[in-house]
C-alpha cells in the first residue's frame, strides 16, 4: 500500500532491524514550534496534522503486515475473507500484541498524541475551540484521525486495511486505541476517552452510523459531526468574514433600544453568551432585533426554523447541532417556531427548560406566545416584548424603505398611509419595493400618489382572511348614498375617527382609554336602505378592502365550532388593515336567554365570547341587521357607532332614481323620476332592482326604456312582497293613495 512521501521536515528516520520507530518528540516540537512562530491557516493545520498522521499510519501498516504477512498487501480480497489462521491468531492477541511493542510513538500523553494534536493547539482560533469543549492533546489526536477521511478518501482504505474490514472505512475506537495506546493500560485508557461522559462525547465531536452517540460500540465506525468538521477546516479568515448588514436599532420603541443597549454591553464586558427571549406576534420585528443584537456582539445569526420538527427527539437533534455549530463558530442561534411546537408536545417544555439551563449556550427564542415551560424554574435568560409597530414607527420605516427607493412622497401622504395600514417593517420594505417596480413598469416619475401607495400597501394584506371572508374591492364614493344629512355626517365621523386613533392613543397613554382600540359601527334598518352600500363607502374612503363574513362559513350546529371560526376570522383580521363586515348581524349576535337546557347554556356562551371578540378587536368592523331589537343590549356599549338607516322619504326617492340610473341608458321623455318618487315607495334596494329589470325590458325590445317599462319591473318588485300594483295613473296623475 503506497502511502504519501510526508514534509521534509517530517520525515522519519530508519529504524532498527526490528522495524520499529524512533522516538517523534522532535518532530512534535519542530510542527509546534513552527506553529507558534506564524499561526497556520486551516488548510495549512490540516496538511500538517495529516503528515504526522501518516507516519503514525505508515508504522501500523508496517506492523501489520509483518504479522500478516507480505501477500496481505496484494491480495484483493483481503478483509473480506477469514480463513482458520486468522481466528487462530485473534485468539491468541498477536495482532494487538505486535502494535503495542514498546514503540514510543504509541504512548497515551507521549509523542502521538502530542504530535497529532500540535497543529490544530498552535493555532489560535483552532485552540480555542478545543479549549472551549476541554478537550486535551488525547481527544484532540482522536478527533484527527476520526477527521482525515473527511478530507482525504485515501485514509478510508488505510483504515480499512489496518481494521481487516474493507468494508469499515472509518477508524472505529479500537483501531484508535491501537494507534495511540502503547500498552493493554494506555490502550483503555484511550477507551475509556469514548465514555459518555468524557469530554471527547459531551462536546459530541463523534458521530456513529451518521448520528450523535453516547458510547459507540468498539468497531463502530466514527465519523467527525458536522458542526467539528467546519470547526476545525475553517480558515481564520472565514471566522473573521464582515458580518452581514444589520438593521438600524433607531427603527425600535426607545425603551427596547435602551434594554438591548444594556444587554450588548454585558455580554462585551463580561464575556457571557447572549440569552434572550425575543416575545411577540409576526411581523414585530424579532429577526431584526436578533439580527442587529448578533451583530452587535460580533457574532453571526444562525437562523433554525424548528416548525417542521415533527417530534421531540428530532427538535433535540436539531437544536443540540444548532447550538454546538453556533458556538464553535461564532455564532448566535435564532430558535424560530418554538412556541407552536411546545403547544403539540408535552415533551417540548423540558426540552427548553434544558436548554435554558444549558451553561454557556448563546441563543434567541423566538416566541408568538409566552411558553409555559419558561415560568416554571429560574432560569438565567434576557426577555424582551414586542408590539407590532406604531404609526410612528411606521412612518420612520416608510420614510426609510421610500428614500432607499429614490421614491419621494409628501409627508402628510405618508402619515396618512402609515396610520392606516398597521404593517410590519418588513412588509413596508416589500411594498416599497412593489411600488418601485411598478413605477419603472409604468415609466412615471419618481414622485408617488397617494393611491398608489395604498394601493402598494393593500396588496400585502388580507390573503389569510380572504380564505375565510368575501373579499370587496370598494369603489363607491359618498356621492353615491343617499341618505339622511345625519347619516352621513356619522359616516364622515367613523373615516376620522379611523384617521386619528393614533394620535389619541397617545394622548391616553397606558390609561384605561387605550383598551378602547378598535372601531365598531352598528347600521340598522329596513332591507335595501343603504347599509352594505355605506360600509363600502367608509372602506373606499379609508382605501381598505372590505370583507363579508360569509355566515355559512361561520355557523357551526356543533358547540364550539362557531367560536373556532370566529376566532380564526378574528385573528386573520387582525393585521389584515380591512374593513369586517357582518351582514344579517342578528344570526350571530342574538340576545342571551335564560338558561333552561345544555343547548341554552352554549347559546349563551357564544354570544358572551362574541361580545368579547368585538370589544378586542383593534380594526373596524361593521354590524349591519334589518332586526335591532333582536340584538343583545350588551353590544349597544361594545358599539363605537350606531346608525340608522330610515325608509327613504319622496325628495330621498327622487335622488335615488336620479342617482342609479346609469349614464349611457336612454329613456322616453314620458319617463318622470319625480313621479315614479311619489307614487311609488321603494327603498333604494328596490329602485335599483327595478332599473335593472326595466334595462332588460328595454334591451329586449331594442329601444329606449319606457314608462311601461318601468311600471312593469315595478309591478314585479311589488310582487316580491305579496303586493299588488294599483291602477297605473296617467302620466302627470298623481296615483290614488
Amino acid at each position: 500500500m503506497n502511502l504519501p512521501d510526508p514534509p521534509a521536515r517530517l520525515k522519519r528516520r530508519r529504524a532498527p532491524r526490528d522495524g520499529g520507530e524512533a522516538p517523534m518528540a522532535s518532530s512534535a516540537a519542530a510542527v509546534a514550534a513552527g506553529s507558534a512562530a506564524a499561526p497556520l491557516d486551516a488548510p495549512a493545520v490540516v496538511a500538517a496534522t495529516l503528515a504526522v498522521l501518516d507516519r503514525l499510519l505508515a508504522v501500523a501498516v508496517d506492523k501489520t503486515a509483518r504479522l500478516l504477512g507480505p501477500a496481505t498487501l496484494l491480495d484483493p480480497w483481503r478483509g473480506m475473507h477469514l480463513d482458520v489462521e486468522d481466528v487462530r491468531r485473534a485468539l491468541r492477541g498477536d495482532r494487538v500484541a505486535a502494535l503495542h511493542e514498546s514503540d514510543a510513538a504509541f504512548a497515551v500523553g507521549g509523542d502521538a498524541a502530542a504530535a497529532l494534536a500540535a497543529p490544530i493547539l498552535a493555532s489560535p482560533v483552532l485552540a480555542g475551540v478545543v479549549h472551549g469543549a476541554a478537550l486535551d492533546p488525547v481527544d484532540v489526536a482522536i478527533a484527527v484521525v476520526v477527521l482525515a477521511p473527511h478530507v482525504d478518501l485515501r485514509y478510508e482504505r488505510i483504515y480499512g486495511y489496518l481494521q481487516d474490514d474493507i468494508q469499515c472505512r472509518q477508524p472505529a475506537p479500537d483501531l484508535i486505541a491501537n494507534l495511540l495506546g502503547g500498552s493493554p493500560a494506555g490502550r483503555l485508557q484511550v477507551l475509556e476517552r469514548f465514555e459518555p461522559g468524557a469530554p471527547l462525547m459531551r462536546a459530541r465531536v463523534l458521530q456513529a452510523g451518521g448520528a450523535g452517540v453516547a458510547a459507540p460500540g468498539l468497531g463502530l465506525g466514527l465519523r467527525l459531526s458536522a458542526p467539528w468538521l467546519a470547526a476545525l477546516t475553517r480558515s481564520p479568515a472565514q471566522a473573521a468574514a464582515p458580518r452581514a448588514e444589520r438593521p438600524a436599532l433607531h427603527a425600535a420603541p426607545s425603551e427596547v433600544a435602551a434594554q438591548v443597549g444594556r444587554i450588548v454591553h454585558e455580554a462585551r464586558a463580561h464575556a457571557e453568551p447572549v440569552r434572550l427571549m425575543l416575545q411577540g406576534p409576526d411581523g414585530a420585528g424579532k429577526f431584526d432585533l436578533a439580527r442587529y443584537i448578533a451583530g452587535a456582539a460580533g457574532l453571526t445569526l444562525r437562523v433554525v426554523d424548528l416548525r417542521a420538527c415533527a417530534s421531540a427527539e428530532e427538535l433535540r437533534a436539531v437544536v443540540d447541532a444548532e447550538t454546538l455549530a453556533a458556538r464553535l463558530q461564532g455564532g448566535l442561534p435564532y430558535l424560530h417556531g418554538v412556541a407552536r411546537m411546545s403547544a403539540h408536545d408535552p415533551q417540548l417544555p423540558r426540552l427548553l427548560q434544558d436548554l435554558l439551563a444549558a451553561p454557556g449556550v448563546a441563543f434567541v427564542l423566538s416566541l408568538n406566545a409566552p411558553l409555559p415551560c419558561v415560568g416554571a424554574r429560574a432560569v438565567s435568560v434576557d426577555r424582551i416584548e414586542l408590539q407590532w409597530p406604531d404609526a410612528e414607527l411606521r412612518l420612520h420605516c416608510w420614510d426609510e424603505a421610500l428614500t432607499e427607493r429614490g421614491l419621494a412622497v409628501p409627508q402628510d401622504q405618508l402619515s396618512s398611509v402609515s396610520t392606516r395600514f398597521a404593517l410590519s417593517r418588513a412588509q413596508i420594505r416589500q411594498a416599497a419595493a412593489d411600488l418601485e417596480r411598478e413605477l419603472r413598469l409604468r415609466g412615471g416619475p419618481s414622485t408617488v400618489a397617494a393611491s398608489d401607495l395604498a394601493a402598494a400597501a393593500r396588496r400585502l394584506c388580507g390573503d389569510e382572511l380572504a380564505r375565510l371572508a368575501q373579499r370587496i374591492r370598494p369603489a363607491a364614493g359618498f356621492e353615491a348614498l343617499v341618505a339622511a344629512p345625519e347619516v352621513i355626517a356619522q359616516l364622515r365621523e367613523m373615516c376620522t375617527r379611523v384617521a386619528l386613533r393614533d394620535t389619541v392613543r397617545r394622548w391616553c397613554g397606558d390609561g384605561v382609554h387605550r383598551r378602547a382600540n378598535g372601531i365598531n359601527a352598528l347600521f340598522a334598518g329596513p332591507s335595501g336602505t343603504g347599509k352594505t352600500l355605506a360600509a363600502e363607502i367608509v372602506a373606499h374612503a379609508l382605501e381598505l378592502d372590505l370583507f363579508r363574513i360569509d355566515l355559512s362559513a361561520v355557523v357551526s350546529k356543533y358547540i364550539g365550532e362557531t367560536e373556532k371560526n370566529l376566532d380564526r376570522v378574528f385573528a386573520a383580521a387582525e393585521h389584515a388593515n380591512a374593513v369586517l363586515f357582518f351582514d344579517e348581524a342578528e344570526a350571530l349576535f342574538g340576545k342571551r336567554s335564560e338558561v333552561k337546557d345544555a343547548h341554552d347554556r352554549y347559546a349563551n356562551i357564544e354570544i358572551a365570547y362574541l361580545l368579547q371578540k368585538i370589544e378586542q378587536f383593534d380594526g373596524v368592523a361593521i354590524l349591519a341587521t334589518n332586526l335591532k331589537q333582536n340584538l343583545d343590549d350588551a353590544f349597544t356599549r361594545r358599539l363605537t357607532f350606531c346608525i340608522n338607516f330610515a325608509f327613504p322619504e319622496e325628495a330621498e326617492r327622487l335622488r335615488l332614481w336620479q342617482t342609479l340610473w346609469p349614464a349611457a341608458a336612454r329613456r322616453t321623455d314620458e319617463v318622470d323620476f319625480a313621479v315614479l318618487a311619489r307614487d311609488y315607495k321603494l327603498s333604494g334596494g328596490n329602485i335599483r332592482n327595478v332599473v335593472t329589470a326595466a334595462l332588460y325590458l328595454a334591451a329586449a325590445d331594442n329601444g329606449p326604456v319606457t314608462r311601461e317599462h318601468l311600471l312593469h319591473a315595478t309591478r314585479r318588485e311589488y310582487q316580491k312582497f305579496g303586493k299588488t300594483l294599483g291602477p297605473v295613473p296617467a302620466t302627470g296623475e298623481r296615483r290614488a293613495a
